[in-house]
């Protein structure tokens, strides 16, 4: 059953794409920054949380390590560009995945243009592979991190919250992480996000501007999908015109947190206008998180989610409320 809804996710993932390649042109959308108040416990309305996938709540391990998703990148290189080639070729901690395979591509002489033009096709050709081979192999090389599974099944007990992914993963990727991990059933119903298959403006420079955009995607996503503030669950059409501007984004939502493990997911979380959640659970520590925005009331980091209570404190949230609902 998850499998087939995987595959169905599959189609509505990339058929927007491939009819719609504007969301692939290059474009560097203005960025407007609103401030918003320090964390506070939400008032009326629901507090949307969204969570990065890849370490912040999970991670890789061994030899193995995200090795499925690495197979489904070098099967697309091959298939879409005659290319044997792997992602490790770059650094690509904190970007998007069509934004790292841009880079992989550059780093074998291959256009940027050419790159964005056939990214439809390489992101349906990942998919095609990834969820092929998803029921035996989606959790290999992929662990859980600590705390993570509690912290889920609060959030989602709690009256006042709302939990998503906001992830570079392609959107029936980092679902089928979740299900491999037994974490798919925790986050809100229905499942809604920001991700790689939703935005790419070709910008390898400034990788996290790309995520700016998928957490606006996701308070706007789940504006619709919950049917908040009058809305009445019609699809938001081209997500590329909601691009570059933070107009409308707290609509229905009494706050909104983005957590991540990486200063891209810190920096997207404040340009989008949302509170920052860092967790220095992947490469880069508390203090390097913490440098991003120093001073910033709607930046806070944690060592891990392993205090589940303190977690929920740190996103404005009341612990005890889980308990009472």
């Amino acid at each position: 059953k998850t499998y087939n809804m995987l595959v169905n996710l599959n189609r509505r993932a990339t058929a927007p794409i491939a009819s719609t390649p504007a969301h692939f042109h290059l474009r560097k959308p203005g960025l407007q920054i609103r401030r918003t108040a320090a964390m506070a416990p939400a008032a009326a309305g629901k507090t949307l949380v969204s969570f990065d996938v890849d370490g912040t709540l999970i991670r890789s391990r061994g030899v193995s390590a995200n090795k499925l998703h690495k197979d489904a990148y070098a099967q697309a290189f091959k298939e879409i560009f005659n290319l044997d080639t792997h992602i490790d070729v770059i650094q690509h901690h904190g970007s998007t995945d069509p934004l790292i395979a841009i880079m992989v591509l550059e780093h074998h002489g291959i256009s940027k243009e050419d790159a964005l033009k056939k990214m439809p096709q390489l992101n349906e050709c990942m998919i095609k592979y990834y969820l092929e081979y998803a029921k035996t192999r989606a959790g290999e090389g992929l662990e859980k991190l600590a705390g993570v599974e509690e912290l889920l099944k609060a959030l989602k007990a709690h009256p006042d919250a709302v939990s998503c992914l906001v992830t570079g993963n392609l959107e029936p990727i980092g679902w089928a992480k979740m299900e491999a991990l037994g974490l798919l059933g925790l986050f809100s119903e229905p499942r809604f996000g920001g991700f790689g298959t939703d935005f790419c403006s070709g910008d390898t420079a400034e990788t996290w501007k790309d995520r700016t955009e998928l957490v606006r995607f996701a308070a706007h996503k789940g504006r619709v999908a919950l049917k908040l503030d009058g809305e009445n669950g019609a699809p938001l059409g081209d997500l590329a015109s909601l691009a570059g501007s933070n107009e409308g984004l707290d609509k229905g939502w009494s706050s909104r947190v983005h957590v991540g493990d990486t200063p891209m997911d810190i920096k997207a979380a404040l340009a989008a206008g949302a509170k920052a959640l860092g967790v220095a659970t992947g490469v880069f520590s508390k203090e390097q998180l913490e440098a991003c925005a120093p001073g910033n009331p709607n930046l806070v980091v944690v060592e891990s989610f392993e205090n589940t209570a303190a977690t929920l404190a740190a996103m404005g949230l009341s612990p005890s409320k889980v308990a009472a609902n």
